[in-house]
C-alpha cells in the first residue's frame, strides 16, 4: 500500500496525538485509581470521576478525528481493500469502549445514600483500562502491517 507522505505524515501525528493523550488520561485515572481511599471514599470517587471525564473525553476526540477524510485509519481502509474490515472492528471497539466509559461513569455517579466500594470500582476500571490498551494494541499492528509504521516511535 502507498499512502502519499503528504497525507501519511500528518495522519501519523494526529493519530500518535492522539494515542499519547488517551494514554495520559488513562494514566491520569490509573492514579487517581490507586490514591488511598480509607476515610475519604467520596473525594476518592470524585477524582476517580473527573480524570474518567477525561478518559472520556479524549476518546470521543480521537473517535472523531479516525473517522475524518484524512485520518490514518481512514486512508489505510480506502488504500488497501483487505485491510478494511480489520479498520472496521477497530471503529467498533472504540466506539463499544466509549459507550463502556459512559455507561460505567454513570453507573459510578456519587449516592449519598450508596457507599463507595472502591475494590469493585478499582476492578471495573481496570477490565476497561485491559479493553483499551487491547484495543490499541490491535491498531498499532495494523498500521505496522499497513504502512509499516510503529506508532510508538515519532513526534
Amino acid at each position: 500500500m502507498k499512502i502519499e507522505s503528504e497525507i501519511l505524515d500528518p495522519a501519523l501525528k494526529a493519530s500518535r496525538a492522539g494515542r499519547f493523550d488517551t494514554m495520559k488520561a488513562l494514566h491520569a485515572l490509573e492514579e487517581a485509581l490507586g490514591a488511598p481511599a480509607p476515610r475519604r471514599e467520596r473525594t476518592w470517587l470524585h477524582r476517580v470521576l473527573a480524570a474518567l471525564d477525561v478518559l472520556s473525553a479524549t476518546l470521543d476526540s480521537q473517535a472523531l478525528e479516525d473517522q475524518e477524510t484524512q485520518s490514518l485509519l481512514t486512508e489505510i481502509r480506502r488504500e488497501d481493500a483487505r485491510l478494511a474490515p480489520r479498520v472496521d472492528r477497530l471503529r467498533a471497539e472504540q466506539a463499544d469502549l466509549r459507550i463502556a466509559v459512559t455507561s460505567l461513569r454513570d453507573q459510578l455517579a456519587p449516592d449519598a445514600a450508596v457507599p463507595v466500594d472502591t475494590a469493585d470500582i478499582r476492578d471495573r476500571l481496570a477490565s476497561l483500562a485491559r479493553r483499551l490498551r487491547a484495543q490499541r494494541a490491535r491498531e498499532s499492528d495494523l498500521v505496522y502491517e499497513a504502512v509499516n509504521v510503529d506508532l510508538g516511535v515519532g513526534d
